[in-house]
């Protein structure tokens, strides 16, 4: 039975026509690169380098392994594996037998694993044996004890629990040299509409949303935002410390690359010092991250000590990236900067690259490639130019839905196709889309909507701010307030709210929108992918209140 992807047979047959979808899948693209340039590096981390003719070798045998495991097309196996090579191999390997990976977060534990297994009904999980001081050995055992579906855990390191298999050995085990070399061509057909990957959503509101991607999906997604405007080619050197396992560095880096033959480093997480090292030692000429990233790189006291004159973009996105910020990166690396705006559902816009700072902090660009776009109201009628409502799209690299939840889909997919983003957005006379907020990220004060993300930007100026978010906090009166969580920069000691609302008045900005409290916090609570956890600031500041 085919992995629910809700793709319907209309839309394979109307985007195929178009020219939107094709054939080609990235198992192909591997094979592709390897027999033309077999020894340019493809795959990069700090402990293995891999040359497109090694990226294919080993993508073959860890598919054969996997087979003589009795993992099987439209299997779902479920990872929890760090920025590294091997996971880059796994991705393609499980593709290259018609199987798909359900990449999850080093983060996530018991709960999060239980429920998405259940519902993949994965029959393996492959791990890290340790990582960050936590053990994932013994509760991949309590996953198996909770899960009958469950047959083998995969994991990675050394001196392994019994009844677990080693990663190890099946990257050793060359298993290419007892197959005839085109029996995965012949045994394993896979399709350009097989789901490549199932990426799930953060979840930080809700349960997590099982997003299936097919190669199709991917390759349009590719070719409308990262190979048309960022122009990544086969020179590019992607340096990714953004975590493989979601949109943003899947299409930035594992799958962009894969369809040029260009080079991605993979770092476990992200550092400026080991940024900046790899930037000058690698002559990256790509390096994504989100505002965070940009601004601790920014700020690192030793960042005059390496050569960054390699770098040709920066792209951003996760969050709005503020003006001012964006200029500093312009100056300080002599580069251009990109924003994009999407989600693991695979909506997208995103800016041209070379456009005015100002534009790529404050908007999301002209309507994208390939796509329809419309800007509704809460009766999902279409608003005009400057009236703020939900971004909504339809595009042939958006998910049909998600995996296993009709109802949900019923509620995010209108009846024309469009997908409900929940982004509140509008677009100018110049046909620019300027992203608000996410509609459940307005203060309400006295009646007076304030977007959380406009406040934010006019704070990043203030010269003691390093990172900041904006949450509404109770107030009997006027229903919610302003409450400004505030990381400083370092050797910055204090702000008091007195400093923050002298500096809004220097900003001229309405008074209303000034922030009634502050907080400093050593570090915001994000997700894996950066984005700032502001439920939970909501919940502390609630209960303080």
């Amino acid at each position: 039975m085919a992995i629910e992807s809700n793709v319907t047979e209309q839309q394979i047959e109307e985007y195929t026509r178009l020219g939107f979808w094709d054939k080609w899948t990235f198992c192909d693209y591997v094979k592709r690169w390897a027999q033309a340039f077999p020894d340019k590096e493809a795959l990069i981390d700090p402990n293995t380098r891999l040359t497109w003719s090694q990226y294919r070798t080993m993508m073959d045998r860890m598919a054969l392994n996997f087979l003589e495991l009795g993992i099987k097309r439209d299997d779902l196996v479920v990872t929890q594996i760090p920025n590294c090579v091997e996971a880059i191999i796994t991705e393609m390997a499980l593709a290259r037998i018609g199987a798909c990976i359900v990449p999850l977060a080093m983060q996530w534990r018991e709960h999060e694993l239980n429920y998405v297994i259940r519902q993949t009904e994965a029959p393996a999980v492959i791990m890290a044996k340790e990582y960050g001081k936590f053990n994932y050995a013994d509760y991949a055992k309590s996953l198996q004890s909770q899960n009958s579906c469950l047959k083998h855990i995969i994991l990675m390191g050394d001196d392994l629990p019994g009844e677990t298999l080693s990663f190890q050995k099946m990257w050793e085990n060359k298993l290419e040299e007892k197959y005839p070399t085109d029996y995965l061509d012949k045994n394993c057909r896979i399709d350009a509409n097989d789901v490549l990957t199932m990426c799930y959503t953060s979840g930080t509101e809700a349960d997590p949303k099982g997003c299936p991607r097919t190669h199709n999906h991917w390759k349009m997604f590719e070719r409308s935002a990262f190979l048309d405007h960022l122009t990544e080619n086969i020179h590019d050197k992607v340096a990714m410390a953004l975590p493989w396992i979601n949109l943003f560095g899947q299409s930035v880096g594992v799958l962009s690359m894969a369809m040029v033959g260009g080079t991605l480093i993979l770092l476990d997480g992200f550092n400026p010092a080991t940024m900046a090292q790899t930037i000058d030692k690698e002559k990256v000429t790509l390096y994504p991250g989100v505002p965070a990233m940009h601004v601790a790189l920014l700020n690192y006291p030793d960042l005059d000590n390496y050569d960054l004159s390699s770098l040709r973009i920066v792209g951003s996105g996760g969050a709005p990236c503020p003006t001012v910020v964006i200029n500093q990166i312009m100056e300080k690396f002599s580069c251009l900067v990109w924003n994009g705006f999407g989600s693991n559902e695979g909506h997208l816009n995103v800016t041209e690259v070379g456009i005015e700072p100002e534009l790529v902090s404050t908007t999301i660009g002209l309507q994208q490639l390939y796509s329809e776009v419309k800007i509704v109201d809460e009766n999902n009628n279409r608003v005009g130019v400057g009236v703020v409502g939900e971004y909504c799209q339809k595009a042939p690299f958006i998910i049909s839905g998600y995996y296993k939840r009709p109802e949900l889909n019923a509620e995010k997919w209108d009846d024309e196709g469009f997908y409900h983003t929940g982004d509140a957005c509008f677009f100018d006379e110049d046909g620019f889309y300027h992203f608000v907020t996410r509609l459940k990220d307005i203060v309400i004060r006295g009646g007076m909507n304030i977007s959380a993300e406009e406040v934010e930007f006019i704070l990043y100026k203030h010269p003691k701010v390093l990172n900041v978010a904006i949450v509404g906090m109770p107030d009997e009166r006027l229903g919610e307030k302003c409450c400004a969580y505030v990381e400083l920069k370092p050797g910055e000691k204090s702000l008091t709210l007195e400093e923050v609302q002298a500096f809004m008045e220097q900003e001229k900005v309405a008074k209303y929108k000034w922030p009634e409290r502050i907080e400093i916090i050593e570090q915001l609570p994000r997700t894996p992918t950066g984005k700032v956890l502001k439920y939970v600031l909501r919940d502390e500041i609630a209960k303080k209140v």
